[in-house]
């Protein structure tokens, strides 16, 4: 059975950050003028209007104070309906990146508890439990050292062609589960951008609804409440697809070290393959 792996960089301290990113860069890194007033021109502006005052000097000072800043609850809910909607699925890929930190671990797929009791059977000739091993609450090395135990009697090459298809089998399912993560990294952009066209057509519909001129200000706001959705979207899916990469990485290696583990526990059989069927034949009559 030949799975090779590969040296990663998967730590669990790049998929916290990968975590934490989701929950805190809609924080830190988005900000914008509030929704009060704009400040009026003082007294000393421009007959026109300007919002630009000179000084006695000649030169321009600005009017306007600091800018008011956003919060996160009020940024969301300047992308409406699909804002909402992308702070959910932000929720649900934190889920599952918590639950793949617990549950794609070496110590789960490679117990060492597992493996020393499948050692002991096997030096021992013990397999009179062996319809236990294939439960679905077993570990990877166990259901794939079992599957191979069961063709004893037709080879050595035959055990190893079962493991190997077993490996496949189980890793494929874990591989699966990751997918949701993938989902949600190609899908928040998508929602991101239908926020834009959404708010988008709510501006462009303003515009062909309003009478005279339209003011510069009002097309600001809304082409930012547009934009904010797609903001939001990428915010999301940056942390979800590396994410993806990385549990995609530990499947490939922790997969491939029990694989490699399961055949080393039945490499006895290589040598001294008929003995060990009589043995199981025996023990099964």
């Amino acid at each position: 059975m030949t799975r090779s792996t590969m040296p990663s960089p998967n730590k669990p301290l790049l998929v916290m950050l990968g975590a934490l990113l989701l929950i805190c860069l809609p924080m830190a890194a988005m900000s914008a003028p509030g929704d009060g007033e704009v400040a009026e021109p003082a007294s000393g502006s421009t007959t026109e209007g300007a919002l630009i005052d000179l000084g006695e000097n000649g030169t321009a000072n600005e009017g306007d104070g600091p800018a008011q800043q956003m919060s996160l609850f009020a940024l969301i809910d300047k992308g409406g309906v699909v804002g909402y909607l992308i702070m959910l699925v932000s929720v649900v890929a934190l889920a599952l990146i918590i639950d793949y930190m617990v549950t794609i671990r070496l110590s789960r797929i490679l117990p060492p508890a597992d493996l020393a009791r499948l050692r002991t059977m096997i030096d021992q000739r013990q397999f009179d439990n062996l319809a236990q091993l294939e439960g679905d609450q077993n570990s990877f090395v166990t259901r794939v050292t079992s599957a191979g135990l069961r063709e004893v009697n037709l080879g050595y090459d035959a055990m190893i062609k079962a493991m190997e298809d077993t490996s496949e089998a189980l890793a494929a399912g874990i591989a699966r589960k990751t997918e949701h993560l993938n989902v949600i990294g190609a899908l928040s952009p998508m929602l991101g951008l239908l926020g834009t066209v959404l708010g988008m057509l709510q501006v462009f519909n303003e515009i062909a609804m309003t009478p005279g001129a339209i003011e510069p200000r009002q097309l600001a706001e809304g082409i930012f409440q547009a934009l904010v959705t797609t903001c939001l979207g990428l915010i999301v899916a940056i942390p979800a697809l590396y994410s993806y990469a990385i549990f995609r990485n530990r499947v490939d290696e922790f997969t491939g070290e029990a694989a490699l583990a399961a055949e080393r526990l039945v490499a006895p059989f290589k040598v001294a393959n008929g003995g060990s069927g009589s043995a199981i034949n025996d023990s099964a009559a």
